[in-house]
């Protein structure tokens, strides 16, 4: 049954949440095309009739059924009285984006006890989401009051409930109960909600991976970053340009350096048999990393034999390549008639880093070029000292990149779990986890930070609402609690684990309370600007 109140909106039946008296609905003016003086003349009558009679209470109803939003102010229903709705109707089918009706018509009908009905139409929109039927009922008693929305693609009939038709204006206002101070409330008006990116949702008990924050930072995969540096002091010939972004292949020759030779045969001669040592060992441990992969051997400490494998391949090519041309330099061959040393491509890939121009003097061992495999990316997850003991089976994670609010799950990027560090880092006092991720867009860019968290085994259950949902006001986790359809709770919440895009609400907001879900930092700007006044639009 719905109660009726000087001032006051109470809860209707189906759903319907309480609201304060808001604003004043006006409806002459330019918003009504043609129709400004009529509605002059209506209200002028309407205010000498006032000042004969006690005004009716004002009545409100924000009701979310089959696809629609239904926000109607209404005064006290009353025998042979002009009652005007104003009804607000949103297309609430895409979650994501509410948005107005912008056509159709809507009969409002009043269903008595005995089995009789009258209804009331108005046949086209006031405006863009606002209908204006007009209720003068013909008898009093308990009714059953609905809207239905016909000729838009979202139409359906909104149940409001049980309503009482008063015999007179006198009965209204004695039938409603006194008014109570309730909590606060800032108004956030449906023309506003309507320009802008704007959806609710309900707060509903779920259950949501429990997790531990991180810090993380993106990074090449062990194996596919490679620097390439000259093998001698020389100067550096560029067939092509280098430049960061450019894409290679293996093989690509990249640059050349013409030596200066001004080194030792003996020197030589020992560096080369110190490069060949050290290659036979990192040969040796690679095959042995292999064959025990991935029974005793993880797949990260692999990747490492294998980096270090690589590595030693390379200078010991190099130190036989300085070797070769100082003897051919020494006989008069070919180091001392133009050879050249060649830096290529060990994988396809992208390059990061190059500071090369061609002709510049470069010394042995400089760094002329640095080359990554972007196509997988590794997420380097530092976890807390006091948090490292419940992640040691991790079975996920989430991560936003610093300057974004986007939450990634690393199992859209066929995230995989590497390795979890075996002790913390005695600098940072953090444990080391690293994921796995796909990364063939290539919107991963090594170096990249990132907020992540790696979800444990355990699971918590409680009120989730979306995680768009919470702003930070002055460093404090709120959200907006709807009212009724113009005004919200403005709430500071105490938050549980984030799974996602849900997070648990551990305080601030009730199980089946509707929250700003979308568009919540713009109903926080109007409170904070003044720029959306909470009460005195017209229609």
């Amino acid at each position: 049954m719905l109660r009726l109140l000087p001032l006051l909106v109470l809860p209707l039946a189906c759903g319907g949440l309480s609201l304060p008296h808001g604003h004043d609905h006006d409806e002459g003016g330019a918003h009504d095309e043609g129709g400004g003086h009529a509605e002059s003349s209506a209200h002028a009558e309407s205010s000498a009739h006032a000042d004969a009679a006690p005004a009716r209470p004002d009545n409100a109803v924000t009701l979310y059924q089959n696809g629609l939003e239904l926000f109607m102010k209404f005064p006290s229903l009353v025998v042979g009285e002009e009652s005007a709705l104003i009804a607000h109707f949103t297309d609430t089918r895409d979650p994501a984006n509410f948005v107005w009706v912008t056509e159709g018509s809507i009969v409002a009908t009043l269903r008595f006890s005995d089995g009789t009905e009258e209804t009331f139409a108005a046949n086209k929109l006031l405006r863009n989401g606002i209908f204006k039927p007009i209720v003068k009922p013909t008898k009093a008693g308990q009714a059953t009051f609905s809207l239905t929305l016909s000729g838009h693609p979202a139409a359906g009939t909104v149940e409001v409930g049980e309503v009482t038709v008063f015999p007179t204006v006198e009965a209204s206002v004695a039938g409603a109960p006194p008014e109570e101070p309730g909590e606060p409330t800032v108004g956030y008006l449906k023309e506003s909600q309507w320009k802008t990116s704007y959806a609710t949702a309900a707060a509903a008990q779920g259950s949501v991976r429990a997790g531990v924050r991180a810090t993380a930072e993106i990074r090449p995969v062990a194996g596919a970053e490679a620097e390439l540096s000259a093998p001698v002091a020389g100067r550096l010939l560029l067939r092509e340009p280098l430049y960061v972004g450019r894409a290679v292949k293996k093989g690509d020759l990249l640059a050349e350096i013409a030596p200066v030779i001004d080194e030792d045969r003996a020197g030589l001669d020992a560096a080369l048999t110190a490069a060949r040592a050290d290659f036979g060992v990192a040969e040796r441990a690679v095959e042995r990393a292999r064959s025990l992969h991935p029974q005793v051997v993880s797949e990260r400490e692999l990747r490492e034999a294998e980096a270090v494998f690589t590595g030693a391949k390379a200078r010991a090519e190099a130190a036989e390549s300085r070797l070769a041309v100082v003897r051919g330099a020494q006989s008069g061959g070919a180091g001392s008639s133009g050879s050249t040393f060649s830096l290529r491509a060990p994988f396809d890939g992208v390059i990061v880093t190059t500071t090369a121009v061609t002709g510049q003097s470069v010394g042995a061992g400089e760094p002329v070029v640095r080359v990554v495999d972007p196509r997988e990316v590794w997420l380097y997850a530092r976890i807390s000292e006091a948090d490292a003991a419940k992640a040691a089976s991790p079975i996920g994670a989430t991560f936003s990149l610093s300057g974004t609010d986007e939450v990634i799950d690393i199992a859209t990027r066929n995230g995989r779990l590497i390795s979890v560090g075996a002790a913390l880092d005695p600098a940072t006092r953090t444990l080391p986890v690293l994921f796995a991720l796909d990364n063939a867009d290539g919107a991963l860019k090594p170096g990249m930070y990132a907020r992540a968290t790696v979800f444990t085994r355990e699971s918590s259950d409680g009120v989730v609402i979306p995680a768009a949902a919470v702003v930070d006001d002055g460093g404090k986790p709120t959200v907006f609690v709807m009212d009724g359809g113009e005004s919200f709770f403005k709430r500071v919440v105490r938050l549980g684990a984030r799974d996602g895009d849900r997070v648990q609400v551990l305080s601030g907001v009730a199980e089946g309370e509707r929250v700003v879900s979308i568009g919540a930092y713009e109903v926080h700007l109007s409170t904070v600007s003044g720029a959306i006044p909470e009460h005195g639009h017209a229609h």
